[in-house]
């Protein structure tokens, strides 16, 4: 039992550092930092990715009194200064949504006294706008695909200490991917382009092929565990192929 324990917390672990690598290095980690003004702090966190209702909400959260800021924005080669509003814990800006897919650019330009600080300087953050995504939806998703990989994870393990669970652990994940692929990502997706109600998507875009690629290897290799040809090398091959396929998606 105390084993047990071991490789699963292993197994959180190691699918922890995954996800947060994965995170800080993905194309849509947001651009974040805070500098000082006479002393004080002034933070900012600029998206690139918006699944909000209605606007694109942006805050600076700032200790200093007296600053102003606005969005410099510009959709189809047409520039627009969007300015904050004054909240109890710094600035705030609403940005309009525009159409799943549909993308601005942007930038945030803070203002004191004589200082003018642009951000970013001399460039602008691309701003991707997608349909909002109701949270049980994101939930079933983000636990599916995580589960997956601490599936994967776990399999790797328990083939290295040659345990009798693999088959019903490989048999496990199959299941995790079979049901976000057909059931949960669709749905994500489809409400991500906003087509609920709207448009049935083509089945292309509903269809991730990475995760597709995941689980026919998952099969395959569920198979071959079975009929126990190499399935300690296989499982290794299949999880590590799982994680190396997760970091393109």
């Amino acid at each position: 039992m105390k084993n047990e324990i071991i490789l699963w917390l292993s197994s959180l672990i190691i699918v922890f550092i995954i996800g947060y690598i994965k995170n800080v290095t993905d194309i849509n980690y947001p651009i974040t930092g805070t500098f000082g003004i006479e002393g004080k702090k002034v933070s900012y966190k600029l998206d690139k990715v918006s699944y909000d209702k209605q606007f694109y909400k942006n805050i600076i959260i700032s200790d200093i009194k007296g600053i102003t800021a606005k969005v410099l924005m510009i959709k189809d080669e047409e520039q627009t200064e969007i300015p904050y509003k004054e909240i109890a814990r710094g600035l705030e800006v609403e940005i309009p949504k525009l159409k799943p897919g549909q993308m601005a650019r942007y930038k945030v330009i803070i203002i004191h006294k004589d200082q003018v600080i642009e951000i970013p300087k001399n460039d602008f953050v691309t701003l991707t706008f997608w349909g909002n995504i109701p949270t049980p939806v994101s939930f079933l998703n983000f636990i599916l695909i995580y589960s997956g990989l601490i599936m994967s994870v776990r399999c790797s393990l328990e083939s290295l200490i040659k345990k009798s669970n693999l088959k019903k652990f490989a048999v496990i994940n199959c299941t995790i991917y079979i049901t976000l692929i057909t059931i949960i990502h669709p749905l994500f997706t489809s409400y991500k382009l906003g087509a609920i109600n709207h448009f049935v998507p083509p089945f292309s875009d509903l269809v991730n092929p990475l995760l597709l690629i995941i689980l026919i290897l998952w099969i395959f290799g569920t198979i071959l565990i079975f009929n126990k040809k190499y399935p300690e090398i296989v499982t290794i091959v299949v999880s590590t192929a799982t994680v190396l396929i997760y970091f393109l998606n």
